[in-house]
């Protein structure tokens, strides 16, 4: 058992057979079978369990020759020399068919397990009549493949806690659909994420009352009530499309980028009650109607088998671990690397570039239009050069959102200027200096500035 990476997403598996069926299911990582092979030779990963297998059956395959051996040798010494050749002609006859049999019954079993491993566990309401042993399928990444027959009942091996639902299991061109649908994308990333049988982790113990059961991060149950659970799961919606964002970011332009994050925003700030009174509200209650006594029981099962198998709580709370750092990667993919003082290096101080032309900006104020000012141009122009550095250089999410920040600031700034203007055109002085971000230094500052770069 070791920790080995997918060497397409990166994800970390324990087991080189769970790592193998990722890479045989999975539609994002899907890899054929030969250049599997070549990578688990180039990287030594050879599973045991085949060996162990192969060493089973080439035993029974020298004992069952020992075997016939002895019966040859005991027909020796009873037949005559007359029926000795047409004995061994039968025995060698009968060995030979044995040993056809045995290769095609291998070959079959062979067959059945890639059967299992690769092919979709799509069973309806139908099978409960099916009496059959217990069939573990090995864990992967991609769990909605991963199901248990157990007395009689289908079982999710693995189960994402609320919060922890996983976007890198949709594609990525799916991802960019959604992202590219406008206000509709709330709604569509639901879907997406809540269809599929691993996110399940949620249901009502009792449906004539309001408390919502959710599966949480300490494997869990966690009880809501109806309000604060539709809550949580629009803060759920926005927080899936950010990472999908994240993961997307080389798919799209930095200007896409941009109106993407409004856009999410928009959905965050303005669509919250037109959302969940129109839309996912019937949502819930459709999922509620249709499958809350299956993932009632799936739920509490898997619940029982972390608390009975080691195994399948350590693969739960690595799978968390994984969520846990697509979160940390997407908070720093959206912390800005542009500060004020870098930008100030980049394009200049705008309090010493103003403080030096003050007396010029209040006259040409007092004599202009607002809009026609240098003070105003002076602003706008910063902005335009700011916004065009920033969408032509490979810049981090952080800087392309913190454009609207600076804009939103900068305008509202520019605001209150034009108001004392407006008062004081008359006034030989007028105050420029809004707040301790938008003062502007006087002659005495600037010249100490300046000497001390000297």
């Amino acid at each position: 058992m070791s920790n080995i990476k997918c060497p397409k997403c990166l994800i970390i598996f324990k087991f080189i057979s769970v790592l193998k069926n990722h890479l045989q299911i999975s539609s994002r990582c899907f890899t054929p079978e030969e250049q599997i092979t070549i990578y688990f030779k180039e990287n030594n990963l050879v599973e045991k369990t085949y060996k162990l297998k192969n060493k089973k059956n080439s035993n029974k395959s020298n004992n069952n020759e020992l075997n016939n051996n002895d019966e040859s040798n005991n027909n020796n010494e009873k037949c005559n020399t007359n029926n000795e050749l047409s004995n061994n002609n039968e025995l060698s006859n009968n060995e030979e068919l044995r040993c056809n049999n045995c290769k095609t019954l291998y070959s079959r079993i062979d067959s059945l397990n890639r059967h299992i491993k690769t092919a979709p566990c799509k069973f309806k309401k139908e099978t409960k009549t099916i009496n059959s042993n217990n069939i573990n399928h090995t864990n992967s990444h991609n769990t909605s493949n991963n199901t248990i027959i157990n007395n009689n009942n289908i079982n999710i091996q693995y189960i994402n806690p609320f919060g922890f639902e996983d976007v890198r299991t949709i594609p990525i061109t799916e991802m960019k659909k959604i992202l590219k649908s406008g206000t509709c994308a709330g709604i569509h990333i639901i879907k997406a994420i809540y269809d599929k049988i691993e996110n399940k982790n949620f249901y009502k113990p009792n449906l004539s009352r309001p408390e919502i059961a959710c599966l949480n991060e300490d494997l869990n149950l966690t009880i809501y009530k109806s309000k604060e659970f539709a809550d949580a799961l629009f803060d759920r919606c926005i927080a899936l499309l950010h990472h999908m964002l994240y993961l997307c970011k080389n798919e799209f332009t930095n200007v896409n980028i941009k109106y993407i994050y409004e856009n999410i925003e928009h959905i965050e700030t303005m669509m919250r009650m037109e959302i969940y009174d129109k839309k996912l509200k019937n949502i819930i209650e459709s999922e509620f109607r249709n499958n809350n006594l299956d993932t009632k029981d799936r739920i509490k099962n898997f619940i029982k088998q972390i608390k009975e198998d080691t195994m399948v709580k350590d693969n739960s709370l690595l799978q968390i671990k994984n969520n846990l750092d697509l979160k940390h990667k997407q908070s720093e993919e959206y912390t800005k690397i542009l500060t004020k003082i870098e930008l100030n290096k980049l394009f200049g101080d705008p309090r010493i570039i103003l403080g030096l032309k003050k007396t010029e900006i209040i006259i040409n104020l007092r004599i202009s239009r607002f809009e026609e000012s240098i003070f105003y141009n002076f602003w706008i122009d910063r902005l335009l050069t700011i916004k065009n550095y920033v969408i032509k250089n490979k810049s981090k999410i952080g800087d392309i959102i913190n454009i609207n920040n600076e804009e939103t600031k900068i305008i509202q700034m520019l605001e209150i200027i034009r108001r004392r203007v407006e008062l004081y055109r008359s006034s030989s002085y007028i105050d420029l200096n809004v707040n301790d971000e938008f003062m502007l230094y006087d002659i005495f500052t600037i010249e100490n500035i300046q000497q001390n770069i000297k």
